[in-house]
């Protein structure tokens, strides 16, 4: 998901079942110059090496099992709260998103 401003740009819903690591490449590969806020779920080398790749900065916490300590910007990190409530409100309206409501009441 790719946001500007605090506004949703660019998103990709996968499967229930993939990894969503495995398709953060795709939504990386149009955006430079930008931060790139992402989980621990996206720690990986291969994945920061691409965005620096691009330019972007990737903030991303280092994973638990991670020998060394990754530097990120903390103040940063905390603007993925607004992906999250975006997920959130979609989970909240998942009703009206996949039609079990018959009517617009």
């Amino acid at each position: 998901m790719v946001t500007s401003g605090g506004k949703l740009v660019e998103g990709l819903l996968t499967g229930g079942e993939a990894n969503d690591a495995t398709v953060a490449a795709e939504l990386g590969e149009d955006t430079a110059g930008r931060a790139a806020l992402a989980d621990r779920g996206y720690d990986s080398g291969g994945f920061r090496r691409e965005l620096e790749g691009n330019n972007n900065a990737p903030v991303i916490p280092g994973g638990k099992n991670r020998k060394e300590e990754i530097v990120y910007d903390r103040g940063k990190c905390k603007k993925r709260g607004l992906i999250e409530r975006i997920f959130g409100k979609l989970k909240e309206n998942r009703r009206l998103a996949v039609r079990y409501e018959k009517s617009d009441i």
